[in-house]
């Protein structure tokens, strides 16, 4: 219906289902009014018992505001909503106020305003109250502003306000985050990220403590679809423990320098690099992370790779071991490897369809050549003051903190291995088909080195070792030949559904030949006498295979199978395999040792019992007897006629872990968002541009967040226990454990995780630690604790589970499993 004024004529009304456009902007209401001489709409809904109907929307440019009235001037594209709410421009949250005025730059002022992205914008578990926002672009802006947790308001209190108003990339500050530690109260991981462009960003981190200590930390990424991505990462801590009056004031500088780089040259051609470079202390005072500091041991590397045609390839690199309790440093400066997959030299090129294979033409070898140059630093433990890195560049620095004058050793090294497998179909004994496959092979290697070691006693009688500079080649061989075939065997036995047995042998026999190169005839070792007269022989290189060999490797490996039949609805049967037992047996005998020919025998079973339960056997028997001191003896076991062999080793695991099915009232919680968001303009999608988990607006990136739990899952249950026996000679030592870990969901909201572990043998409760989580629909609350033992600890987290601000409204107390100790909480 429409209405129109008589007495003035300017003014007209809509009522009932009003619809108004103009341009890109759309009105709809109960009631709209036009007044045409002011160029304004006028529009309120309709009240009833339950609310309002017809509620007044108006949408512009992908803005929607909804409210109780409105009046909005086309001429000036200002407007004005009672007891309003509006969607956040291209996010997930919803601003509600008391009154909405929209300018004509598309900025939005709110009163009385309330920030929340809980869907359930009428009565939400959590917002942000301000008595004026205002939303321009893709931030939100506020005066003094409170947390509000179900209407209640916090003692969470800002006095101002700077807050995304959508996630994805987009430059501006990153929020910090408090607490406390032994370094006194901090405010860190706070900054600024710069989106330069759509293939790189920059973040720059800062941290201060109250009794002095500083931080700094850029983040520097990059990635270019099918051609490269990394990121660079520099983190320096100035750590100071202390006043300094105190006897014990200390100031400790602690630097890490991380390098991830993939990169793809050509379709044949790559290079990749990981960097990890830190102070011996870094981990230790720095992370976070408990498995950072428990590490002994970082790593490094830079490689660049290269393919060609026929199976080449060359690969240079080089890479660094640094031992951070030692201070011990292994490099490879650089090594460079060429390889040659395998071929056959003696194929005919023209061979007939259909032809057989001549044996000569089975014959096949493949190539790898290496050159390594190696750097080993080892300090002496009295040696203080100079690093790997300045003995690296230094002789007499690597000297004076070793006590060795070789810093670096050479080695090349070729390899040649040649086989000629080929099959027996039929065996001239039995006359019978039984494929055995044979493969005779003879493996060659010869290592250059450009110095060799001698030593010996001066006039005073000290031992010297020296390396004389010179080219030395060590030549080694070994050759043999390996056997194995099939055997399949049926037991024609059934119970219920289950039909037959089928067992399946696969026998294994190689012999293997090697000289001992240790002998005087290959030259490879020399020899001095010490003061006592003794003849002491050494290695002039290493890697000198000492011993002959002719050793003789056996293996049984046993399958059995059945078939489980079952019949369908429908009368037809439906059969599958099931794995009833894998046994396998291995073992060998040295024909040119003087003693102690046979090896240990190797025992090994596995199966699943019920569909359900794992369950693994590993054990080890030797075939001698020991001596009062409990050494082996040339004697076997089996001549005393009470057993076979000794056991030595064995091990039993049984575990399982049963779950029920996905709740179908919840869902897997995930980040439904980042689908649409990846249509938008500036999105980086994963392999686009910069990987989203290391984007720090990006709310997948905290899907695996400590704490974080899934309700969709009512319960789980998973059990393990494991048996171990080790008894080498006459000493026994058993290890018994049962652990157990659990999930279940006690209410729909409440959610409870565990894992502990009894240790029969100590007697003792280990590994022990609870988790209660609570679902607030938007919120997520958890707290973690390890009650007792060498990680005692206490964590509690609550935060907000998805949007834009899930990174700023994150509590977490403490920040580190490992700093919060649960005796300090009862302090």
């Amino acid at each position: 219906m429409i209405l129109f004024d008589g007495d003035h004529g300017d003014e007209g009304t809509l009522f009932g289902e009003a619809r108004v456009s103009y341009e890109d902007a759309q009105l709809t209401a109960y009631r709209i009014a036009m007044r045409f001489e002011q160029d304004e709409l006028h529009a309120d809904g309709l009240p009833v018992d339950t609310g309002m109907v017809g509620r007044p929307t108006f949408t512009q440019g992908g803005e929607t505001f909804y409210g109780q009235a409105l009046a909005y001037n086309m001429q000036t594209e200002r407007g004005r909503v009672v007891e309003a709410r509006t969607a956040v421009p291209q996010g997930e949250g919803t601003i509600m106020g008391g009154v909405v005025k929209v300018v004509e730059d598309s900025t939005i002022y709110i009163a009385h305003a309330r920030y929340t992205t809980c869907p359930c914008v009428e009565d939400p578990s959590y917002s942000l109250r301000a008595s004026r926002m205002k939303v321009r672009g893709k931030w939100i802006y506020s005066g003094p502003i409170r947390l509000y947790l179900f209407n209640i308001p916090t003692p969470l209190w800002l006095p101002f306000g700077f807050l995304p108003a959508q996630e994805g990339r987009r430059s501006g500050p990153l929020p910090p985050t408090y607490g406390e530690d032994e370094r006194g109260f901090y405010l860190r991981d706070w900054g600024w990220y710069w989106a330069i462009n759509e293939y790189m960003d920059l973040q720059a981190r800062f941290g201060i403590w109250s009794q002095g200590s500083w931080q700094v930390a850029p983040l520097y990424r990059y990635n270019r679809r099918y051609r490269y991505n990394g990121r660079l990462q520099l983190d320096y801590v100035q750590n100071r423990r202390g006043e300094r009056e105190d006897p014990d004031f200390s100031v400790v500088n602690t630097a890490s320098l991380r390098w991830n780089h993939s990169q793809t040259i050509s379709p044949t051609a790559s290079f990749s690099g990981n960097v990890n470079l830190s102070t011996q202390n870094y981990l230790r005072t720095v992370s976070e992370q408990y498995d950072d500091r428990v590490r002994q041991t970082i790593q490094s590397s830079i490689r660049y790779s290269k393919r060609w045609g026929s199976g080449r390839s060359l690969t240079a690199s080089v890479s660094q071991q640094q031992q951070l309790a030692s201070g011990q440093v292994s490099m490879t400066l650089p090594q460079i490897r060429f390889s040659q997959n395998q071929r056959k030299p003696f194929q005919r090129e023209n061979r007939p369809a259909g032809a057989r294979e001549r044996w000569y033409e089975r014959i096949t070898y493949s190539y790898t050549s290496s050159l390594d140059n190696n750097f080993r630093f080892t300090p002496l433990s009295d040696t203080t003051g100079i690093s790997w890195y300045e003995a690296l560049f230094s002789a007499e620095k690597y000297e004076a903190a070793t006590g060795d004058n070789t810093p670096f050793e050479t080695k090349a090294t070729h390899r040649l291995p040649i086989a000629a497998p080929f099959s027996i179909q039929r065996l001239p004994v039995i006359n019978r088909t039984f494929i055995l496959n044979l493969s005779p092979n003879l493996n060659y290697t010869e290592d250059w080195f450009f110095q060799t070691t001698r030593r010996y006693v001066d006039s005073t009688g000290t031992r010297i070792s020296e390396q004389d500079p010179g080219f030395f080649a060590l030549r080694q061989f070994s050759a043999g030949v390996s056997a194995n075939t099939t055997i399949y065997g049926l037991f024609p036995v059934g119970i219920g559904p289950y039909r037959g047995v089928r067992h399946t042998l696969r026998p294994t026999l190689s012999f293997n030949y090697r000289p001992d190169f240790g002998s005087d005839f290959w030259g490879y070792r020399a020899s001095y006498v010490d003061t006592s007269g003794q003849v002491i022989e050494y290695d002039r290189v290493p890697g000198v295979q000492r011993g002959l060999q002719q050793a003789l490797s056996f293996s049984l490996a046993n399958v059995f199978e059945t078939k489980r039949v079952e019949t369908d609805t429908t009368g037809a049967e439906q059969s599958r395999t099931l794995q009833l037992l894998n046994l396998d047996l291995s073992g060998s005998y040295n024909f040119a040792a003087d003693s102690l020919r046979l090896s240990d025998i190797g025992l090994n079973a596995r199966t699943r019992l019920f569909g359900q339960v794992d369950v693994s056997f590993r054990s080890t028997f030797s075939p001698y007897q020991l001596d009062a001191n409990g050494n082996r003896i040339d004697r076997f076991v089996a001549a005393d006629g009470r057993r076979l062999a000794r056991l030595t080793q064995l091990s039993l695991t049984a575990r399982t872990s049963i779950r029920s099915r996905q709740s179908t009232g919840q869902s897997r919680p995930l980040n439904m968002n980042r689908a649409r968001m990846a249509n938008t303009p500036g999105f980086v999608t994963d392999g686009d541009v910069l990987p989203s988990a290391l984007d720090p607006f990006d709310a997948a990136f905290y899907n695996t967040a400590v704490g974080y739990a899934d309700f969709s899952i009512p319960w789980s249950l998973n059990l393990d226990v494991t048996y171990g026996l080790s008894r080498p000679r006459t000493t026994l030592t058993r290890r018994a454990i049962f652990n157990v870990g659990f999930d279940f969901n006690a209410t729909p909201r409440w959610k409870v995780q565990g894992r502990s572990g009894y240790d029969f043998e100590r007697k003792e409760i280990v590994s022990t630690s609870l988790v209660l989580a609570r679902d607030f629909d938007c919120w997520q609350m958890s707290f973690s604790w390890v009650p007792f033992g060498t990680y005692q600890s206490y964590s509690f987290l609550l935060q907000v589970k998805s949007g834009p601000l899930r990174d700023i409204l994150r509590l977490r107390q403490p920040r580190s499993d490992v700093r919060g100790r649960f005796d300090q909480l009862l302090q």
